[in-house]
């Protein structure tokens, strides 16, 4: 059994997919297509790598290596939708634009910028790199309050919210049900 979300169930269950040297996806192994029987034993060839694909056929164009003896390292989900794998791919590449909780390339490029900068700011003027710094604090606290109001007032859960935060549904609610924004 692959990865699967609440949302989706088996319609998009996704797992790695094996990937030849030239590129393309095996032929399966008495009808079993799971990567970690491309090998290279029992006259089976082997696979050079793998990527993240879905029931639906959807596959990910990033490859990642393969560790024939660490199929959890390999396929990458314990350690979640953040880190260079597989299953990190699938996560960010296939369900968050699906649930709609993708944050758009431009965001995350000035984001990055930001971050970028700060780093710089600290290393030659910490003091002026504390107050830009505590500017983007109250711009990201206030933003999460607003965004968080807005997912509230169009229908999102406190499950979706949760999941958009890293956290539970229960810690979601806890931190900002309380003060929903209204201004």
């Amino acid at each position: 059994m692959g990865w699967q979300t609440d949302q989706f169930g088996s319609d998009h269950e996704g797992y790695a997919v094996a990937v030849m040297g030239d590129g393309t996806e095996p032929a399966p192994i008495k009808g079993n297509s799971a990567w970690w029987l491309y090998d290279g034993q029992d006259g089976w060839p082997r696979a050079v790598a793998v990527r993240a694909g879905c029931a639906c056929g959807w596959r990910s164009s990033e490859m990642f290596p393969v560790d024939v003896t660490d199929h959890d390292g390999t396929e990458g989900f314990e350690y979640g939708s953040d880190a260079p794998f597989p299953y990190g791919a699938w996560e960010r590449q296939h369900i968050a634009p699906l649930l709609g909780t993708a944050v758009p390339e431009d965001l995350t490029d000035a984001i990055a910028t930001v971050r970028r900068l700060l780093a710089g700011l600290t290393s030659s003027r910490p003091i002026a790199a504390t107050a830009a710094a505590a500017e983007v604090e109250k711009l990201g606290s206030a933003a999460l309050q607003r965004a968080v109001t807005a997912a509230r007032d169009n229908g999102g859960s406190w499950e979706d919210i949760g999941q958009a935060l890293g956290t539970s549904r229960q810690a979601a609610h806890q931190r900002f049900a309380k003060a929903l924004f209204r201004g």
